[in-house]
């Protein structure tokens, strides 16, 4: 609502055509400090740069992807995210008048930001078909060669046939694989919360506010709601409804007002956004729940805000995948399931030893403050004592047709993934490499911090090279490398075993109809894993391709940040009714009967 919000490359990751955001990416530990845009923003310190690629959901899967660009808080916050020469908003004392000339410097800073980098159509267009002329002379100039030279294709091939000891390479990629697998089931999940008795009434006050962003959720955010209200007092929730028109979309506000939580539109169609408006509306809780709007939260959810301190700043929590109605759901849905939860395994060995690398974009609870900056250098740790329900994409490629979704919409995995988690993959490599050698904020945990930063750096060159390196390893030794790749999927295969045999049956599911199980898979989803992945495998390759060639659009325009959009401020300002007054409304009003806490 996906990947994000975060370093340089987290996106929770959104499609960024529809974002209109500068997402950058990468997947590391927060370095920066951002800026808050609603009034109270002070500065709180520089360092180096670092996005995303969005809030993004970013890698959400064991492979989390790293995920499209997963990163420890060393990651950026989801909400907003500012670089050093983004507008430095103007330093007030306190109460509201100090907080509305913050914020109309802000927009006045922002209108002039937006019009100084933006290019004119001829430029975007020259600029796009450049990249497009670059890609295609690098292919044939580099690639291919004939009939100037053999080209490096060719090189290689020469290379691996003479020069190359395949088996030691092999053994070499094969190795860190083994290490990167089965180093996390060396610790385990958190320990099962204790049943909360069953009580009448609102819940107890928190401190935590409840952040829902959603799009066209009407059909959906009634059982989120239902189950949120028996952990957060109505008055903790806030749903940020969003979508590009004046009015809302859909009947969402009304279901949110016959549950008496607080409902916010937001005229801008962009996750991040919303997140960066209600960040705006919940302002006087300290810390913030962000969640799908499909998340089901159980009844002993552990708020956990125990764990934040001045170095952690951000908590993950282990998500699980369900079907319609809490469901099982169809054997692509569980496999889902259990890729979710290896990464959940992994997400928690690496916030152990040092960060991990990206909270996962259904679900995280940020330090409100921290999550309206950027790079201020902090860990991010993981809650597994639940599994959190989200409901996925029933097929891989083809839904069946006839269905319809919230949030991005789209029906299949390969949809979600190729278009919208990957597409900043290679993009993060730049962010990731840069992180590596040059941050050390998080003092001795970025030492583990950076092992699985390099996770994803070297996942993505692997996803580069394969198109190049398989094909020529199985012309030159076919029936070693098929001896090769059927050891590592078995290799595979045991991991997933172990873990669903020993990790999985420790923990406790309590199904719809009250009764309890594991969390463990059965043997025939737990079968259809292996191809699973294998699929996504080779569509994660052809993604990395694909992000490649459509970034010459994206980056043809530039994207200003979210406190650099003059509209995205003229939205909190129309929060708190100050546009109007002054007569500088310009952008699409807020419905005056929205619940806003003031």
């Amino acid at each position: 609502m996906a990947n994000l919000v975060v370093p340089k490359g987290i996106l929770l990751s959104r499609n960024p055509f529809e974002a209109g955001l500068e997402i950058e990416t990468a997947s590391r530990p927060i370095d920066h400090v951002q800026r808050s845009a609603d009034g109270e923003l002070r500065r709180r310190g520089r360092g180096a740069t670092i996005n995303m690629g969005a809030l993004a959901r970013t890698r959400e899967t064991g492979q989390q992807f790293p995920s499209a660009n997963t990163m420890p808080i060393a990651a950026r916050s989801p909400a907003s995210r500012v670089t050093e020469d983004s507008v430095d908003p103007l330093q007030m004392p306190s109460p509201t008048t100090a907080r509305k000339t913050s914020l109309y410097s802000l927009y006045e800073k922002a209108k002039y930001k937006q019009e100084r980098i933006r290019r004119s159509p001829w430029v975007q267009t020259l600029f796009e078909y450049s990249i497009y002329v670059l890609i295609v002379a690098f292919i044939y100039l580099v690639l291919v060669g004939l009939p100037l030279w053999k080209g490096a294709v060719y090189w290689l091939y020469w290379v691996v046939d003479h020069k190359f000891v395949i088996s030691g390479g092999f053994a070499i990629t094969v190795r860190l694989a083994a290490i990167y697998a089965f180093l996390p089931p060396f610790v385990f999940f958190d320990k099962d919360p204790l049943p909360v008795p069953t009580t009448t009434g609102d819940p107890p006050p928190t401190d935590v506010a409840l952040l829902i962003p959603c799009y066209k959720s009407g059909k959906i955010i009634g059982a989120t709601l239902e189950a949120a209200l028996k952990i957060f007092p109505r008055q903790n929730i806030f749903v940020i409804a969003n979508g590009n028109s004046p009015t809302p979309l859909d009947n969402t506000g009304d279901v949110c007002a016959s549950y008496g939580v607080s409902h916010t539109w937001s005229p801008l169609g962009s996750e991040i956004i919303a997140q960066f408006v209600g960040c705006h509306v919940s302002k006087r809780f300290p810390h913030i729940l962000l969640i799908d709007d499909d998340c089901l939260l159980p009844p002993t959810f552990p708020l956990g805000t125990e764990k934040f301190s001045e170095r952690i700043k951000c908590i993950g929590y282990t998500i699980t995948s369900v079907g319609p109605n809490c469901s099982k759901g169809t054997l692509v849905q569980q496999a889902q399931d259990l890729e979710y939860k290896l990464s959940g395994l992994q997400r928690q060995f690496s916030g152990l030893v040092g960060s991990a690398t990206l909270p996962h974009g259904a679900i995280s609870m940020w330090d409100r403050e921290f999550l309206l900056q950027t790079t201020l250098g902090s860990r991010i740790v993981m809650n597994s004592e639940v599994f959190v329900e989200t409901e996925t994409r029933a097929a891989i490629f083809w839904s069946g047709g006839g269905g319809e979704r919230g949030g991005f919409g789209e029906m299949t995995v390969w949809k979600q993934r190729f278009e919208r988690w990957n597409f900043f993959f290679v993009n993060g490599l730049y962010w990731n490499m840069r992180y590596i050698p040059f941050s050390w904020k998080l003092g001795f945990w970025e030492i583990g911090a950076k092992i699985f930063v390099f996770q994803e750096v070297y996942e993505t060159l692997l996803h580069l090279l394969t198109p190049f390196v398989l094909p020529i390893s199985f012309v030159v030794r076919p029936a070693f490398c098929g001896y090769l790749l059927a050891g590592t999927l078995v290799l595979y295969f045991a991991n997933t075993l172990i873990f669903n045999l020993i990790h999985l049956r420790r923990k406790v599911k309590v199904r719809p109809d009250g009764t309890i199980t594991t969390q463990a898979l059965s043997t025939k989803a737990l079968c259809f894993y292996l191809p699973y992945k294998c699929v996504l495998t080779v569509v994660n390759v052809a993604s990395c391709y694909w992000s490649i060639f459509m970034c010459a659009r994206y980056f043809a325009k530039r994207h200003p940040k979210v406190v650099e959009d003059s509209k995205v401020v003229e939205v909190v300002l129309n929060l708190d009714g100050n546009l109007k007054e002054n007569g500088l409304c310009k952008c699409p009003t807020l419905p005056s009967s929205m619940n806003v806490d003031q």
